[in-house]
């Protein structure tokens, strides 16, 4: 341990590492809307290849997928735009599968990172947030999926 340590932000607690090479953590967030439907916001940590766009790494994640998941199909277009205080480029995709015989429906910002000194030092760092669930999407839902992308802030927590 020594002068590149940093503290390590989780919901239950902090604890003191070095820099970590990377950081592949995910997060699965579960809910309950106001009309008692489960729902599930995941975020996930991904690395470009070198000179690989967002948009190519999302159309190879969505053959992957199709390759790999049971009835997937992709819902409507690739949209992009750019969200939250620091106006990140973001693409959302959404689509569905089958997981133990019920549908599966998702909804996928893929937001390409700033660089910064220990997060995205090669500035290559993807962070999805996937918004989750087994029914039709409530308006609660969506509003609160909206509330977390757009409030999103990479350089809130980081030193």
């Amino acid at each position: 341990m020594g002068q590149n340590d940093l503290t390590y932000s989780l919901l239950e607690g902090t604890f003191i590492t070095e820099d970590p090479l990377l950081d592949r953590t995910v997060n699965i967030l579960m809910f309950r809307d106001p009309q008692d439907n489960e729902y599930s916001i995941m975020i996930n940590r991904a690395l470009l290849d070198e000179d690989q766009t967002a948009e190519a790494w999302c159309e190879q994640q969505t053959e992957i997928q199709r390759n790999q998941l049971p009835g997937f199909k992709p819902e409507g277009k690739m949209l992009t735009h750019e969200i939250g205080p620091a106006r990140l480029p973001v693409i959302q995709i959404a689509n569905s599968f089958l997981q133990d015989g019920k549908t599966v429906r998702q909804v996928q910002s893929i937001i390409r990172l700033p660089r910064h000194r220990i997060a995205n030092p090669v500035t290559r760092g993807l962070i999805i947030f996937t918004l989750r669930s087994e029914s039709e999407f409530t308006e609660h839902q969506r509003k609160h999926y909206v509330q977390v992308i757009n409030s999103f802030n990479p350089e809130a927590t980081l030193p």
